[in-house]
This record gives C-alpha cells, sequence and structure tokens, in this order.
C-alpha cells in the first residue's frame, strides 16, 4: 500500500500539522485501518478508496476512533490526490466523500513540492448557546478561572461537520490544558466533541485530544466553526480573510486562513510533502 506523509498548515515540511494518507488494499476494514493510524501516530491518517460516484471516498482516524469529519486530513488529502491522479496540473478540483456527505477542495500547486488548498465546508450549524451560569465549570475543566473568559464573546456550540464549544480567552491561553478526567462526557452535555479554545485579541488557538494527552497543532475542522462564530457575532466580516494561528505550544506553528462567504466557511491551508513509501504488510 502506498503511503504519503505531509504536512497541512506550514509551506515547509517539519511544521504544521502531520498527516499520513494512505491508499489501502482492496477489502481491507475498519479495524486495520486504525491499526495503521496507531502505528503512525499521527492526529489524524486518512485513508482514500478509488473514484467512485463523482468522489474519492475518505475514511479518516485517529490513533483512538474513525472522525465523521476533519479538516486537517481533506486539505492534506486534496494535495496528495492532487500529485498523484493531476501530475503537473497548475490547480486540480477534487470531490471526496466522507460517509454520505460529500466535500469539494481546490487545490494550487506551489513551487516544487507543495500545495494550497481551499476547503468549503458548507454551511455552518449553531448548535447551542451556553449560559454563562456554566462558565465557571468550563474554565476549571481547562484550568483556567471565570475572569479568564471573556465576557465580551458568547460561549457556542459550533460545527461544520464536528461540534466544538468554542472558549473565548482574554487571559490564560498560555496556562490551559484539559483537568477533568471525564471531558468527553462533560463536552457532551453541551452537544459538544471537543472543545477550541481561542485568544481574543490575536487570534490563537489551542485544542487537544478529550483525554488531554496530545495537543492538535492545527485543526481545520475547528477553524471553519470559528470564522462561521467571529461574524455571526459582528467580530469579523463576511468574505474578509481570518487568520489564525496554532500549534506555537507545540513547536510546530501553523497559520489557517478561513472566510464565510455566501453562507459557506472556506478554510485554506498550505501542504508540504514530506515523505512517501509502501506499507508493506
Amino acid at each position: 500500500m502506498r503511503y504519503y506523509h505531509v504536512d497541512v498548515f506550514s509551506d515547509a515540511p517539519l511544521g504544521g500539522n502531520g498527516l499520513t494518507v494512505v491508499f489501502p488494499d482492496a477489502g481491507m476494514d475498519g479495524s486495520a485501518f486504525l491499526e495503521i493510524a496507531r502505528e503512525f501516530k499521527q492526529f489524524e491518517t486518512s485513508f482514500i478508496y478509488p473514484f467512485r460516484d463523482g468522489a474519492f471516498p475518505v475514511r479518516i482516524f485517529t490513533v483512538d476512533e474513525e472522525l465523521p469529519f476533519a479538516g486537517h486530513p481533506l486539505l492534506g488529502s486534496a494535495a496528495v490526490l492532487h500529485r498523484v491522479h493531476f501530475p503537473g496540473a497548475a490547480s486540480a478540483r477534487v470531490v471526496v466523500s466522507l460517509g454520505c456527505r460529500k466535500v469539494t477542495l481546490e487545490s494550487v500547486a506551489r513551487g516544487q513540492s507543495g500545495y494550497s488548498v481551499t476547503m468549503n465546508q458548507g454551511e455552518p450549524e449553531f448548535l447551542a448557546d451556553i449560559d454563562r451560569s456554566f462558565a465557571r465549570d468550563i474554565a476549571q475543566s481547562l484550568a483556567l478561572s471565570s475572569d479568564d473568559i471573556d465576557p465580551g464573546y458568547p460561549l457556542e456550540v459550533v460545527s461544520t461537520g464536528l461540534p466544538y464549544l468554542l472558549v473565548p480567552l482574554r487571559s490564560g491561553l498560555d496556562r490551559a490544558h484539559i483537568d477533568r478526567h471525564d471531558f468527553e462526557f462533560f463536552l457532551s452535555g453541551f452537544g459538544a466533541k471537543f472543545a477550541y479554545l481561542f485568544d481574543t485579541r490575536t487570534l490563537e488557538c489551542r485544542t487537544w485530544d478529550n483525554d488531554g494527552r496530545v495537543e492538535d497543532s492545527a485543526t481545520g475542522s475547528a477553524a471553519g466553526p470559528l470564522a462561521a462564530y467571529l461574524v455571526i457575532n459582528g467580530k469579523a466580516r463576511k468574505g474578509e480573510a481570518i487568520e489564525l494561528s496554532q500549534g506555537r505550544f507545540t513547536g510546530r506553528p501553523a497559520k489557517i486562513e478561513c472566510r464565510v462567504e455566501d453562507g459557506s466557511v472556506f478554510v485554506r491551508g498550505d501542504v508540504a510533502f514530506f515523505a512517501e513509501g509502501e506499507i508493506l504488510s
């Protein structure tokens, strides 16, 4: 099985968020995919099937589970598909499917081994407004105090495929970490799968797996919801480029560019190729 290792939200290798993209043999099942993802130990690994019904079917796995949607794996997968299926083309329109959902991405070649990819995440869903009475519990679950939460911004759950609790901070981003053993269960009470923290002054962001073991360097599936949140709350304008930063605390700084236009959320990131190879078993 052929695989590629790319770094997403980075214009050079060894930055941003690493991703393994695998073209699996026919007949492989999800249990094998999970084992392969655990072997590569990337935050996520994507598996791409041959083109059918107008799209490339994709499945995405963390080291713990399969995800119904993710950001940087789709951007990285589109760059790999551009390179493999449209070699030499300056640009490529790539359609992938996750279950019943189809996602369109535009990939543009940049230099010898880099790509710039834009994903249309579709229309955002605003799932819940969280009452401020929960601010203290939310802050404490992240090793913060309620004073760290910016009172000028709401607590909301927003999704473009994965529901995120968006936590606006006026201080404490550097101190934050998950400090609750049942954090995933806690988030589920708000209808969220993960939490995405952001500094309201700088738009620097952080998130982790729900056990708090691994911090993500760049999170496209959260960036889209945050962009939509900023626009609907009057903190950004429709059509303008919104630049988020992430990854400083992991030593892999990344830039994520978003915009909200015509009711849809678009997320753009650079993709750099690092390695390719063959899985032997």
